[in-house]
């Protein structure tokens, strides 16, 4: 069977021409706040650029220009997680929230050892046990996995039906800002200069505002690991025999998907299926890797062979043989290989004069075990966004950089907490002292702390924003209560983590506070 994959990879740039959605009699819009006359450019249309623009435009702000440096909407990717403190948002965009019920997925979760034995399951993440579901009546239900390029094009088109157009091809090789007349700018490739009264860098990791921030790029350091991810037509893995005796029924039956963690020794597998898509993640130790194959780069452009996949799966013995199955099944050119780097977080996610800010990866990145990355994403578009509205509630974009310095106090602290749990999680899905897990089978499940799906980004900031403005103009106390109850903050750095735990230490032990 030939199949076109390349509606998983790249998009068509006109489809989200606002003029092909705007015309939509049927759109629902959100009450709009007063305007407050300040003109933002964002730069960067993945998930924390599409969000900013999206929230922005609901609290006032005027979005002049959304640029990015692809050819088009990129659709590579699979599966992600996102926890209900970023999907609150949503409740205020009818059409999306009615789009995210559509395709809501109700997969249950398994954790398997790579023979294919079920260590537990089925279960939920811990966000959605009984006793969570019940307390937030009300809020979009968040599904053990959204299907990436889904909810990607939902939002997508949501920021179309809003009138604002993401430029393509526009890559941006400089941010300045110029204190004098109150903007902040990036010149592109081709040498156009784009200005505004804020730049909002959602460009992700190497992205030139680091060098107007921090005044050069952030080192990384390798995790040790890298990770394969692709996402298909189910189709194509029912072809597979292995395949289709592990989840053929199921598939066949008209399941709604299932979502499942194969810990091997130095290696493990993520994966979905459900009657539509498949999709998987592998995540070898690098000691793993054949020396010769393909270096895993920093990049959403799929070119593995997913034979290549299979040999490094094969490292270790005994994986039952609906592993290779579902790698094979995948069409070539779909397989992207990520390294996992660690960057150290930085504590100023603002330039000097504050007119040019960061969000997402640009700010933080995230590594796949924190659970969080795209959480966080979110939860910083939507921080800025309400911060903004009140520093320019008078209607005047010269105090955006206020507002750009209070989101940053409200988020440094959290985002820190949460890529702690990337060692937390790591540690779990790399257990292989299968005595003591199967005495103790939740000890697998991948840790969900209430602390982070708990939180609501909006209302923090309505709530702290005062405190926040005292303490930046005056120098008061400030706390932040948006990281684990108990938890004396203290900056921390990936090669501290790292000594602790070659020393023996558990990362669990590294937690001082409620991280439950």
């Amino acid at each position: 069977m030939k199949t076109n994959h390349k509606f998983v990879t790249h998009g068509d740039q006109d489809e989200f021409e606002p003029a092909n959605w705007t015309m939509n009699m049927t759109a629902r819009l959100p009450a709009r706040a007063p305007e407050t006359k300040l003109s933002i450019l964002i730069v960067g249309a993945g998930f924390s650029g599409l969000v900013s623009a999206l929230e922005c435009w609901r609290n006032g702000h005027n979005v002049v220009g959304i640029l990015d440096r692809n050819q088009g909407p990129l659709y590579t990717g699979d599966l992600i997680i996102l926890q209900p403190s970023a999907l609150r948002f949503l409740v205020h965009w009818p059409d999306m929230l009615q789009e995210l019920d559509q395709d809501r997925v109700e997969a249950p979760v398994y954790y398997r050892k790579h023979t294919g034995e079920v260590i537990l399951g089925p279960t939920t993440p811990t966000y959605n046990d009984p006793e969570f579901l019940e307390e937030r009546k009300g809020v979009p239900f968040a599904a053990p996995v959204q299907i990436r390029v889904k909810f990607y094009r939902m939002l997508l088109r949501q920021v179309a039906k809003i009138g604002l157009k993401v430029s393509y091809n526009q890559q941006v090789v400089k941010y300045f800002e110029k204190e004098d007349s109150g903007l902040g700018g990036v010149v592109t490739k081709d040498g156009s200069i784009h200005m505004a009264h804020l730049v909002v860098a959602a460009d992700a990791f190497r992205s030139a505002s680091e060098l107007l921030i921090a005044g050069e790029q952030m080192p990384t350091r390798s995790s040790g690991m890298s990770v394969y991810r692709t996402a298909f037509p189910t189709e194509l893995a029912l072809e597979q025999e292995a395949f289709r005796k592990k989840w053929g029924d199921f598939v066949t039956a008209g399941g709604r998907g299932a979502k499942e963690y194969w810990l091997g020794p130095g290696m493990h597998l993520g994966l979905f299926v459900s009657p539509e898509v498949t999709a998987w993640g592998f995540t070898p130790r690098d000691q793993f890797l054949i020396p010769g194959g393909a270096e895993p780069v920093e990049s959403w452009d799929a070119d593995v062979d997913p034979e290549s996949v299979i040999k490094v799966l094969e490292r270790v013995p005994d994986w039952d043989p609906a592993a290779a199955a579902i790698i094979r099944a995948a069409p070539k050119g779909t397989v992207i290989h990520w390294p996992l780097l660690w960057r150290n977080l930085r504590p100023e996610w603002t330039s000097k004069g504050a007119r040019v800010v960061q969000v997402g990866d640009c700010a933080h990145s995230n590594v796949p075990t924190s659970v969080s990355g795209g959480t966080m994403a979110i939860e910083d578009a939507v921080t800025l966004a309400a911060s903004l509205r009140i520093s320019c509630s008078a209607g005047e974009g010269r105090n955006a950089p206020l507002g750009a310095r209070i989101y940053n106090l409200l988020r440094y602290q959290r985002v820190s907490c949460a890529q702690k749990m990337a060692f937390v999680n790591s540690q779990l899905l790399a257990a292989t002292d299968w005595t003591s897990i199967e005495k103790d089978p939740m000890q697998v499940r991948l840790r969900f702390p209430r602390w982070v799906f708990q939180h609501d980004p909006e209302r923090y900031v309505y709530e702290k924003y005062g405190q926040a403005f005292a303490h930046l103009s005056q120098g008061t106390p400030f706390q932040n209560t948006n990281f684990p109850p108990g938890h004396k903050f203290k900056p921390w750095t990936i090669e501290q983590v790292h000594e602790d735990i070659a020393a023996g230490k558990s990362a669990v032990d590294l937690l001082d506070g409620d991280w439950s």
